[in-house]
């Protein structure tokens, strides 16, 4: 290992991170994508999608946590692409959860999720784009990175609409049921957030 290392820092092995970053992310957005769909038409299939395509974003993740330990260059701070590669993971986690407990409390989907839903469809669409950006033209990211916090604070208005109509529920269990669900797509856009603010720090830093 150390013949091996020795030889790397003369001549470095060449690892795309970009491509790394950019698989991750659109894996990302596809399970939001599945989600989208599930919550319309609750099938066996969209269910399994989502969960293959968490796993994908997982593989991804534990690739390039590998390939970090093992290069002697990156693009940018290794830390940063670490970051935004947990980030982003967290993003995946709280979806899939979101249909886990969905299915397992039988919660039926209302506009409240719906409308959150699309919107962090939206956001990792937008982080993509951002990410496909980051090699080249890393400036002109901005736009997507502010499109991304606009879209954040949407789902934190819709999360709290939702948690006024939970308030007025003569149901208590129900709306428990429902503010689980709520609280974990919120948390979702949370983790959005988080990778946003990681890769715009990666941004300052490169311009």
């Amino acid at each position: 290992m150390a013949k091996a290392n020795f030889w790397e820092r003369l001549f470095p092995v060449k690892r795309d991170f970009y491509k790394m970053i950019r698989d991750q992310a659109e894996a990302s957005t596809n399970v939001v994508g599945h989600l989208c769909s599930w919550l319309t038409s609750r099938s066996e299939e969209d269910y399994q999608l989502l969960i293959r395509e968490a796993d994908a974003a997982d593989r991804y993740r534990f690739t390039m946590e590998d390939n970090l330990i093992e290069a002697f260059v990156t693009p940018f701070d290794r830390q940063d692409i670490y970051s935004l590669s947990v980030e982003m993971d967290r993003i995946v986690e709280y979806a899939k959860s979101t249909l886990i407990e969905m299915e397992a409390f039988e919660v039926v989907t209302d506009t409240i999720i719906q409308n959150m839903v699309q919107q962090l469809k939206g956001g990792t669409d937008q982080l993509v784009e951002a990410i496909d950006l980051l090699k080249d033209v890393p400036r002109k990211s901005q736009i997507q990175i502010g499109t991304i916090r606009k879209i954040q604070m949407t789902i934190e208005d819709e999360y709290r609409a939702g948690m006024v109509e939970l308030f007025k529920s003569p149901d208590l269990m129900q709306a428990l049921k429902y503010r689980e669900v709520y609280h974990h797509i919120k948390d979702a856009a949370v983790f959005l957030g988080y990778t946003t603010d990681v890769l715009h720090k990666i941004v300052v830093r490169v311009v």
